[in-house]
């Protein structure tokens, strides 16, 4: 049996450097937890890493429930040199039918510690 592995590592050195140069196009879709309750819905997403004034939180102009920003870190001010660096940074977007017509007046959220929780009544 023959096993190229020169042709391997031709392959991961082209995806891995099709990652890196497409992270800055890139843009994330954070998943979600949905819940019926008797008389409304509850919507749980994990956004680790988001800071609250890089979060957007709306119903659309078709009923759909839109969360959107951006994850942003840092590198330290000492770094002489990126060795690895695979935590996403860069925007993120998400689109939620609800199952039922939803009020943009009895809409709530809170964001804690990373977990945005969204209230549908």
């Amino acid at each position: 049996m023959y096993y190229d592995n020169n042709h391997k590592l031709d392959g991961m050195q082209k995806g891995s450097r099709g990652s890196y140069y497409n992270r800055q196009k890139e843009v994330r879709t954070p998943k979600v937890d949905l819940f019926e309750t008797d008389n409304s819905y509850y919507l749980r997403i994990s956004l680790p890493g988001v800071k609250k004034e890089n979060l957007e939180v709306f119903i659309n102009e078709h009923g759909l429930l839109e969360i959107k920003g951006k994850v942003v870190t840092y590198i330290p001010d000492n770094a002489q040199k990126i060795i690895l660096q695979e935590i996403y940074q860069g925007p993120f977007h998400r689109k939620v039918k609800i199952p039922t017509k939803i009020d943009k007046q009895n809409v709530d959220f809170s964001y804690n510690n990373g977990i945005l929780e969204v209230y549908l009544n």
